[in-house]
């Protein structure tokens, strides 16, 4: 990858807002992290993350957090059982899988085991700026020697690639319509037949396997359900081989923090064996992986990321359990996923943008420990006298998308789209209609909702609308990026003026794309501005952020339960944000 094409990236990033050329921002607000000092890694990181935007910064941010990364302890490799199963995603043929992560700049890396260090990772694309939901680490699907990749997109399609040591291969296969699931698992063998099978969990949360042919051109059979309740887990990890049988194994972790694991019992139409609950207390992590064998010792382990980016190995000493944590590595807050881990990234927003009293836009990327990214970059102006919104996930760039409504005139990434958009408010939380593409809703001035379906094109057009109900306009506020109540649909945030504030869960239909209104809290007048950035502590659950009329900023962290528990206790995390006259 040159650096001309890493800086087009960078720019790329910021949705499509206008005018990235490089400009002024005043002095910006507080938002540092508090440093943590890592067990082993020498003195506290900087609260201070250099801006993503700077070729040289970027490097030397990237750079640093290779040097940071512990590799598997150095034992002796164990003779393996002669059954156990071969490493799902072994990039340069070591015989060890390799870890591979997508950044929040879009970069895709891999640790290659054999060099011990991180190297930049090309996946193939037509359009070489779009990005993934998600990157499964399938493992030898064809029978060869060659591990394969599989992406997930913003909208539903699921890609089949060779991996090799620098990058992918074009596509080998893909198919569509996968957005009907809330969570896709590369579990490796748990059918019993030595080929490579996945497990798919749809809304309901009913478990589907589609198991593997052995063929890279139609790699998987039609699909087979294989339970139900399994809606409970906020986290599914395909473990691979945890005991060295050769079939792949399941956990499941609770939003109250167990830990189950399902045993792979090798047949197609029963692939997990009933669930062993082998740890409590795991919610203190905000990703689980499966990285396969780290250890060489025949048995695949886990990593666990808690919520300040650090990474903690946990060695597999069969039966599905762990022997006591030991520390891997920091810096994993700079991930917007981890390939293998047991949650699917929330997609399209995981940003901020702040209207300057000059009209400038100051965009914040968000970090996976709660935090933004500071300083802020510039991201152009705001048009006077315009009514914008920064929409989640309208396009394969797996950005937020810059809306502005001018008077009739409707702007996607400046580019206009429609010359009779007549709305005072336009929100965009996501997918409402369930294709897997974003969408935009409206508020007329007579207080009656719209849904705008998307069509899923990097300049977004919009279908015929539809009606949602009238009497919206008892809120003063509607705003969403992603699913608060656990179901991995995107939801709507609504305040009324008393302060009340509600929760309109999506139903994943465009007729109805809102069950009916909760209440989940009271007193949110305190703030002058709520804003929705997505997922900010790295759970893939959407958060909330509030600002109140001193300029301090709150973040409301998503528990996935939806009603009075649906945001934990707020956490102050920054202060003079009264420099903003608008947050989206």
């Amino acid at each position: 990858m040159t650096a001309q094409h890493r800086g087009r990236l960078r720019a790329l990033a910021a949705g499509g807002v206008l005018a990235l050329a490089a400009g002024a921002l005043s002095a910006a607000p507080s938002t540092a992290a508090t440093p943590h000092r890592s067990p082993g890694s020498g003195p506290a990181r900087p609260a201070t993350v250099p801006a993503p935007d700077s070729a040289s910064a970027t490097g030397a941010r990237r750079e640093a957090k290779r040097r940071t990364v512990v590799p598997p302890r150095a034992a002796e490799r164990d003779v393996r059982a002669a059954v156990a199963a071969k490493p799902r995603h072994d990039l340069d043929g070591d015989g060890k899988s390799d870890m591979m992560v997508m950044e929040y700049d879009n970069l895709t890396a891999a640790y290659l085991s054999s060099i011990a260090t991180w190297t930049e990772y090309e996946i193939y694309k037509t359009d070489p700026d779009s990005s993934f939901k998600d990157l499964l680490p399938v493992g030898d699907v064809g029978g060869t020697t060659t591990p394969e990749l599989l992406s997930l997109s913003f909208d539903g399609k699921l890609t089949l690639y060779e991996a090799g040591v620098k990058s992918t291969s074009a596509p080998k296969w893909s198919g569509s319509g996968w957005q009907i699931y809330n969570r896709v698992v590369a579990t490796g063998d748990v059918s019993g037949d030595r080929r490579m099978d996945l497990l798919a969990r749809d809304h309901d949360g009913g478990l589907w396997l589609y198991t593997g042919t052995g063929s890279v051109s139609k790699p998987f059979n039609s699909r087979v359900k294989v339970g139900s309740g399994w809606g409970i887990y906020d986290q599914l990890v395909g473990a691979s081989d945890v005991d060295g049988d050769g079939l792949g194994d399941v956990y499941g972790r609770t939003l109250s923090g167990d830990l189950y694991f399902y045993k792979g019992a090798g047949s197609a139409t029963a692939p997990l064996k009933p669930r062993v609950k082998v740890a409590s207390g795991w919610n203190i992590y905000n990703v689980i992986t499966g990285p396969d064998d780290l250890d060489g010792d025949g048995k695949s382990d886990l990593l666990a990321r808690n919520r300040d980016g650090l990474q903690y190995f946990y060695k597999s000493i069969g039966g599905g359990k762990f022997a006591a944590r030991s520390y891997y590595s920091d810096g994993w807050e700079d991930n917007k996923f981890i390939v293998g881990a047991g949650t699917t990234s929330l997609y399209g927003k995981s940003q901020t943008l702040g209207t300057e009293s000059n009209n400038n836009l100051a965009k914040y990327n968000v970090l996976a420990n709660g935090y933004y990214r500071t300083p802020p970059i510039y991201a152009g102006k705001e048009a006077t006298g315009s009514r914008n919104a920064y929409a989640t996930g309208l396009n394969s760039h797996n950005h937020a998308a810059w809306v502005q409504n001018i008077g009739s005139d409707l702007w996607i990434r400046g580019q206009k789209v429609s010359t009779t958009w007549n709305y005072p408010l336009t929100v965009g939380p996501g997918d409402l209609s369930g294709d897997g593409k974003g969408d935009l809703i409206t508020r007329d001035s007579g207080g009656t909702l719209w849904l705008h379906p998307g069509d899923g094109q990097l300049f977004t057009r919009f279908g015929t609308r539809v009606k949602i109900g009238t009497g919206w306009n008892i809120y003063d506020v509607l705003v969403g990026a992603g699913d608060y109540s656990g179901d991995k649909r995107p939801d709507l945030i609504a305040r009324d003026t008393d302060g009340r504030l509600f929760l309109y869960k999506g139903t994943g239909t465009a007729a109805t794309p809102f069950a009916a209104r909760e209440q989940i809290g009271s007193g949110w007048n305190t703030y002058d501005k709520l804003f929705a950035p997505g997922d900010m502590d790295g759970d893939s659950k959407a958060d909330l952020v509030g600002r109140d009329r001193n300029g301090y900023v709150y973040r409301y962290a998503s528990t996935g339960n939806p009603g009075t528990g649906t945001f934990a206790a707020r956490v102050k995390f920054g202060d003079g944000w009264n420099l903003y006259k608008s947050l989206y």
